[in-house]
């Protein structure tokens, strides 16, 4: 089921598939948090940037574009809200509505670092695998006090795992939707209701039949773990990783 969608991990031989997960989480974060103050320029380079990974881990984009459809349509709403909430210079004027500059450069930015961040998780996904993420949230964590790092560790572990799934089903409701013309109906609510509620109903089911599945099969938390080998790359990457987030927040 999660091979029919792009949100799963792909085999492959490339430099983000060979690099060590701790790393790719640790620039992960890095990246998300210098886009909260990153321009236009640096918004620009980014993109570059994950544009160049995207062809050098051939990840098909033409189905990535498919898949965040809706995600798209998220945008979309936040940047008109964007557009119409934010005061300043008049672009356009609309009974009752005013369209201002400084709205169309915040509603900009916003949707642009909105999109760079899920590229990154998809990325991420794309080249991580499970095993291997649930591994380094656990030693990522493990020294931080107050914090169950193996719980925390199963649970992001189950969560990636769920997303090709959600995905999928939403795929076949929508199309079980489309054999009964349900598209067709004019209120947008009940369209919702049509999708919301099988699917929901769908991934909790699936989730008891996994937690049912874990029990049946004497799963525990206090499973040992192996501590891959750090190479001179996964540093390179690293360090590379930084400087270009320090290039990002002063362009």
């Amino acid at each position: 089921m999660a091979a029919l969608t792009p949100f799963h991990y792909r085999h492959g031989n490339s430099l983000l598939h060979g690099l060590d997960a701790r790393f790719k989480i640790i620039l992960m974060v890095i990246f998300s948090l210098s886009l909260i103050h990153t321009s236009f320029p640096g918004l620009f380079s980014l993109t570059l940037l994950l544009s160049l990974l995207f062809l050098h881990v051939r990840i098909p984009i033409a189905s990535l574009i498919t898949e965040l459809r809706y995600f798209f349509i998220l945008l979309l709403v936040v940047f008109l809200l964007r557009l119409i909430s934010t005061e300043g210079d008049p672009l356009f004027r609309i009974p009752w509505v005013t369209l201002s500059k400084q709205g169309l450069r915040e509603g900009t930015l916003v949707c642009w670092r909105l999109l760079m961040v899920v590229l990154l998780g998809f990325l991420f996904i794309s080249t991580t695998h499970i095993s291997a993420i649930k591994t380094s949230v656990q030693q990522l964590l493990a020294p931080i006090p107050l914090i169950p790092e193996k719980r925390m560790a199963t649970m992001m572990g189950l969560i990636v795992r769920f997303i090709p799934v959600i995905f999928q089903k939403t795929h076949t409701i929508s199309e079980a939707q489309k054999a009964r013309c349900i598209e067709r109906r004019k209120n947008p609510l009940y369209r919702l209701k049509a999708l919301v509620m099988p699917l929901m109903h769908g991934v909790f089911q699936d989730a008891d039949k996994l937690a049912m599945a874990m029990v049946a099969r004497c799963y525990h938390e206090n499973q040992p773990v192996e501590t891959p080998e750090v190479c001179r790359n996964d540093w390179l990457v690293l360090a590379f990783g930084g400087l270009f987030c320090f290039f990002l927040l002063f362009i």
